[in-house]
């Protein structure tokens, strides 16, 4: 499974957002999309799901254009984190994982299967949050929800998996241990995953590759040991100061201040 974006042009009324995008993810693999506020990142992921249309330019799943794709094929391709997931009704934590298996479902009359509640259980277990199960998902702390709605996208057996900023709410050891997991997910059932991240240090320790991004284009596309050093992300970053080191065979940036 591969998702290709052909010079992608995108605007809001007369203000342009994205300026001849082009990119492709591959299966098995993670692609951190970075940049700063307002570069255009989260409306990348919006166009890749549908949700916007693009004035120029085309956006391929293994060849055929999104534009022609049912939502119901989407939705059994796609799964999607949101930046901000709020929930109106006390739902437990079951029943949020359990939504996330709705695409899958051949007839909805008939109701969820033996085999949907097996796989519930699987992910939920493989992400720590079985736990959960019973309590009421708005409850839950940052971390603990974010979990769950991973949990959430990947019940649904995706072969592409969205995700907008899923660790802005964890500290660092809930955001390391839900990397090391997601990276690990990918890799095993073969899914394109695609991720919006802030954190620099952490996007070099589990993308793959990266995609640069300032004001609506992108600079560059790379693996992270290749493109993080400091004269290039003070170029993204809006002129920021930063030393970068090698660990482990990692990059590590460091802020000057």
């Amino acid at each position: 499974m591969m998702i290709h974006i052909q010079n992608l042009h995108f605007s809001y009324e007369n203000k342009e957002v994205l300026r001849d995008i082009s990119l492709q993810a591959k299966e098995g693999e993670l692609l951190g999309i970075l940049g700063a506020n307002g570069c255009g990142k989260s409306t990348l992921l919006k166009n890749m799901l549908g949700f916007l249309r693009p004035q120029k330019g085309q956006i391929t799943i293994n060849g055929e254009s999104i534009s022609y794709l049912k939502p119901k094929e989407l939705a059994n391709m796609l799964s999607y984190i949101p930046q901000k997931s709020i929930l109106s009704m006390p739902l437990k934590v079951f029943d949020v994982l359990l939504a996330g298996r709705y695409a899958k479902l051949k007839n909805p009359l008939l109701g969820y299967q033996d085999a949907d509640f097996m796989i519930v259980e699987e992910v939920a277990k493989a992400l720590n949050v079985w736990e959960y199960k019973e309590r009421i998902a708005n409850t839950l702390s940052g971390g603990e929800f974010g979990r769950v709605l991973l949990a959430r996208a990947l019940v649904n057996s995706p072969r592409i998996l969205l995700l907008d900023e899923p660790t802005s709410a964890m500290d660092l050891h809930y955001a390391v241990e839900m990397l090391s997991i997601l990276h690990s997910l990918i890799q095993k059932h073969r899914i394109c995953g695609i991720i919006v991240i802030h954190d620099l240090n952490l996007a070099g320790l589990f993308c793959d590759k990266v995609a640069l991004m300032k004001n609506g284009y992108i600079v560059d596309i790379g693996e992270p040991k290749k493109l993080f050093e400091s004269k290039k992300l003070g170029e993204v970053y809006q002129g920021l100061k930063c030393e970068v080191i090698e660990h482990n065979g990692n990059k590590i940036v460091i802020p000057k201040v």
